[in-house]
């Protein structure tokens, strides 16, 4: 079995590496930047087809296009979502280099979007780009427009908690998921909790999803990519917006340095809830919390040839608390920020080959601390305690159309991991005690891909390969991960298509939450934590429906994970006991490793053009876990298996002064874990017994893990846009409402005794009622 298996590989290396096999033939090559015309930034993503051949492609995410044709007359047509379609007639002898300018709709703003490519005519399955003005359309809590949000309503994604950030993509953790920034790793994509992501609409140009079939480009992962770009700024001039909310303002301002040759972007948001409450709050009990978030980024035309671009993220949560009583004073909080910087060189070579080297740093830290002031004697008792991961990266990509009908990508990345799984120092000036701790670890992550793309009449596919190594000071490996997906149009207006990938994943999230916390803690794969895998088979159909101008998907999967990480019974990493940490944990015993298997349905309606424009999204999926040391080695749900999960967003503009969003959620219960009985003991009154039996503690006998289902959960969301023009500018108000008829959805549940009757009873705790939004926006 093993030989066959490599021989799967080696066929995949050929036929990615041997276009004559699908009737590859020369040509000449029209390349170049697809830019919008009045901003100058690049668009990616955008529609390019010959009419003559049928042959097209699509500008990549930093808006490169080649594309092959055989010598002669042609008709080029480029299209995208918000811009106006763009037809050019070209006789070509010889290969020539074409830069494209769209302009946008006047009627952008009112989100009425133009098609982009359809996904039936591309060789990918389980990818869906949302148009970031979409996005920037669904409602939500706080009136706060999230991206990732906006993708728990896409099939086969389900959120975590209520209100919370986390993705869980086809039954994998929220820990599998590769979120990139302008190629940079993001390791905590959650403001408050959760609540909240750190990616600010405002600064973002395009979102792609991939849940399957996943190109050889990407890797790192389980269950999910999730690519976004950063916009540039405008070239040609200076615009901004300022706005303010409820517990948060926000701002963006951008333009040119150098007129047509350099520009800028810069976007920051900040709560004040710690400005509005804290300073009200009495001196004896104060709390307090905010949050901020910076995107910056830069980039300059060296020539025609050779663009540099510069990004950056950098964001902070702080909790903070103060008590103070009459002998003793208490100060003590949670911090976790997100730092991000990539330089970036984009450069066309000879004969269209085009490249881009990235050098990356990602950071992400998190702290506690705390601090226990004597006042009598000024002396105290302090501890902190931080954990994180650093990283340092370099990656090349290359994009190549050498033949008609085939689009190459090949390249590889460099990751130097530092993990700081623990940091933590002791200061107790009452006794003179002094202790303190540093335990680090780095690993190497690299990677070799290619991938071929092709397209030709009723056929299509691509395929790929990745070759994934790993290394740490205790060991050293390398991993196959072929992909392979291919498609046949069956009609002008539908497809099918099949997948196959492998993926891997050299990283551990140890967390027994159902959001990323900042307590959690990254870990690299060991002989004894060994490295993650997942095989995952999906079957699709896609197919136009004219009438209604909209896009209708239809996939079927089936995906097994190897070595996955979950508590043990009764494990812990992060707590604070009789003022002294757990100095000596061994991460290994207090994890159990195992298999998941997930599988499910999903359907999507998606329109993209039009006044009404949003989708329809449903997905049914069961996703189990299975350990040896954990609920008797049996199979269990696992914590966000959830049956059914149904969503319906829309946007409606009756004029280019008044718009309406409403999102509407269903979720089936998800398992949690409540005891089969409950015992109470008893223990004797009075020094010798004699006095009788009094109540003791309260044992709880459990069973089985993930025994009970929660009730299910449903949501409705509304947002109102009121846009007037101005003389300097638009003025926009937003008017939100989340949950608008006021359920009371679960965000947990525990365990009470009821101190009348002592019996045990189930308590349901809820977060978000109603809650209305106001949100002042003026854009200049």
């Amino acid at each position: 079995m093993r030989i066959k298996f490599i021989n799967h590989h080696w066929l995949i290396l050929f036929l990615i590496l041997n276009p004559t096999l699908t009737l590859a033939q020369g040509g000449v090559t029209v390349q170049g930047y697809v830019r919008d015309s009045l901003s100058r930034e690049t668009l990616p993503g955008v529609h390019v087809l010959s009419i003559e051949t049928q042959t097209g492609t699509i500008t990549n995410n930093y808006g490169f296009y080649s594309i092959t044709l055989p010598p002669e007359s042609t008709q080029l047509v480029f299209s995208y979502v918000g811009y106006g379609t763009k037809h050019l007639y070209l006789y070509m002898s010889k290969n020539l280099r074409l830069d494209v300018d769209l302009q946008p709709k006047v009627d952008l703003e009112i989100v009425t979007v133009s098609a982009e490519r359809p996904q039936f005519e591309t060789p990918a399955l389980g990818a869906i780009r949302l148009p970031i003005i979409q996005a920037k359309a669904v409602p939500a809590v706080f009136g706060e427009k999230d991206v990732m949000k906006a993708l728990q309503l896409l099939p086969g994604v389900q959120g975590g908690n209520e209100g919370t950030s986390g993705l869980f993509v086809r039954g994998g953790g929220h820990d599998q998921n590769l979120i990139i920034l302008d190629d940079a790793i993001v390791y905590n994509v959650n403001h408050l909790f959760g609540f909240f992501s750190l990616f600010n609409g405002n600064a973002i140009k395009d979102v792609g999803l991939y849940k399957g079939g996943f190109p050889a480009r990407y890797g790192g992962r389980l269950s999910s990519i999730v690519d976004i770009t950063m916009r540039e700024g405008n070239m040609n001039k200076y615009e901004g917006e300022a706005g303010i909310g409820l517990i948060s303002s926000r701002f963006s301002f951008e333009g040119p340095i150098v007129k047509e040759k350099a520009s800028f972007l810069l976007s920051g948001r900040r709560t004040y809830l710690d400005r509005l409450i804290t300073p009200f709050m009495p001196d004896e009990e104060k709390i307090g919390y905010f949050f901020y978030d910076l995107n910056a980024k830069m980039n300059y035309v060296l020539n025609e040839n050779n663009r540099f671009f510069l990004s950056g993220f950098f964001g902070k949560d702080k909790l903070s608390t103060s008590y103070i009583e009459p002998y003793e004073k208490t100060v003590g909080g949670l911090n976790w920020h997100n730092a991000l910087l990539s330089a970036r060189l984009s450069s066309i070579l000879p004969k269209g080959l085009f490249v881009n080297n990235t050098l990356v740093f990602s950071q992400y830290r998190t702290g506690y601390l705390l601090r226990q002031i004597d006042i009598p004697s000024s002396q105290e008792y302090y501890f902190n305690y931080q954990t994180g991961i650093r990283d340092y990266s370099l990656k090349s990509d290359f994009f190549f159309n050498p033949w008609p009908f085939h689009t190459f990508r090949f390249g590889g990345v460099a990751i130097a991991h530092e993990f700081q799984p623990r940091l933590f120092e002791i200061r107790n000036e009452l006794v003179g005690q002094y202790r303190g701790e540093e335990e680090k670890q780095w690993s190497v992550e690299s990677a070799l891909y290619a991938e071929n793309e092709f397209t030709r009449n009723q056929w299509m596919y691509n395929i790929g390969f990745r070759l994934s190594f790993y290394n740490t000071l205790k060991q050293s490996r390398f991993k196959p991960e072929p992909r392979i997906t291919i498609g046949y149009l069956y009609s002008p207006l539908g497809s099918v298509k099949a997948s196959y990938s492998e993926m891997n994943q050299h990283i551990h999230l140890l967390s027994n939450t159902g959001g990323s916390l900042p307590t959690d803690i990254w870990l690299p794969a060991g002989p004894s934590l060994l490295s993650q895998s997942s095989k995952q088979f999906s079957l699709g159909w896609n197919r136009r429906l004219e009438r209604f101008d909209a896009e209708l998907t239809l996939e079927g999967y089936f995906k097994q994970s190897d070595n996955i990480l979950t508590y043990r019974d009764g494990a812990h990493f992060f707590f604070i006991d009789d003022q002294n940490p757990s100095a000596d944990i061994n991460w290994e015993d207090n994890v159990s490793q195992g298999i998941s298997e997930a599988f499910g349905i999903e359907f999507l309606i998606h329109k993209k053009k039009g006044k009404l424009n949003g989708w329809f999204a449903y997905t049914w999926s069961e996703a189990f876990f299975s350990f040896n040391e954990i609920n008797n080695g049996e199979n269990y749900p696992a914590n966000f298996d959830r049956r059914h999960n149904l969503s319906l967003t829309l946007s409606y503009s009756f004029s280019s002064a008044f718009q309406v969003s409403t999102s509407w959620v269903f979720m089936s219960g998800h398992p949690i874990t409540l005891p089969l009985h409950t015992s109470q003991t008893f223990r004797p009154i009075g020094f010798l017994g004699d006095q009788g039996m009094e109540p003791g503690f309260i044992v709880d006998y459990y069973t089985q893990r993930n025994n009970y289902l929660t009730e299910n959960y449903h949501r409705l969301d509304l947002s109102f846009r009121f846009i007037k023009n101005k003389r300097f500018g638009d003025r926009v108000w937003e008017v939100g409402v989340y949950n608008a008829y006021n359920r009371m959805n679960p965000f947990s549940y525990n365990l009470i005794t009821d101190r009348n009757t002592g019996q045990r009873k189930l308590r349901k705790t809820t977060l978000f009622p109603l809650i209305p939004s106001v949100t002042y926006l003026f854009k200049f």
